[in-house]
């Protein structure tokens, strides 16, 4: 197994298949807003960012009408998107073979922090995470920002520390944090192993599976 004390995960993308939640944040925050509704292509650049920073650029709205889109948009995620996810396949025991390793497990997501352990708890995955953490409701978290909170809350800042993650978001926060990074791209952020490749990485996968090989982890 490589030598990670502490692994971090992304979770839109990368626990999770949240799709169908986000779209349909958006749908609703749409709707309730008179905006027009998008094709799936569009709705899949509100998967990663902080929705604040998704409507200002999707929608070409002022930051207070992204705000107010936003708002709309966790309304649905805590009342009804965080019960619209599904795993991919093999994260569940591939998290309980780490945790039977002694690892310490995080998750660092610029979903909202009370958004993102409903959701995961809800799952069955929130028991073997160590810390969760999330962006605050004035989205003025980075993804390095939350990957340091990660560290400093373990208290393992020296400890060697993996990001795993399907987006550009993830790969540009986990060398802001000063952190190794895996990609993987059976997400929604990267479509393949070359645009991986545009950032540092010490691996790439494409499934779940792949993942366990590298950490030498057979279940």
């Amino acid at each position: 197994m490589h030598d990670y004390k502490v692994i971090v995960f992304d979770l839109d993308g990368t626990l999770l298949n949240t799709s169908k939640g986000i779209f349909n944040s958006v749908r609703y925050a749409a709707q309730q807003l008179g905006l027009k509704q998008l094709e799936e292509y569009e709705l899949k650049k509100f998967v990663g960012p902080p929705p604040t920073e998704s409507y200002r650029k999707v929608y070409n709205l002022s930051e207070e009408q992204a705000k107010q889109a936003a708002s709309l948009h966790r309304k649905y995620g805590l009342e009804k998107a965080v019960y619209e996810a599904e795993h991919y396949d093999g994260i569940q025991p591939f998290l309980q073979k780490l945790k039977s390793e002694s690892k310490y497990l995080a998750v660092a997501t610029l979903k909202r922090e009370d958004i993102a352990k409903k959701v995961l708890n809800h799952f069955g995955l929130g028991e073997y995470f160590d810390t969760i953490v999330g962006i605050d409701v004035g989205e003025s978290l980075t993804k390095a920002d939350t990957i340091g909170i990660v560290k400093k809350r373990l208290n393992l800042s020296d400890e060697p520390t993996v990001l795993i993650g399907d987006s550009p978001y993830d790969a540009v926060g986990a060398q802001e944090a000063g952190v190794d990074f895996i990609g993987v791209t059976y997400g929604f952020g990267f479509s393949d192993e070359n645009e991986v490749a545009q950032y540092p990485h010490v691996a790439c996968a494409d499934s779940v599976k792949q993942l366990a090989e590298f950490f030498n982890i057979k279940y």
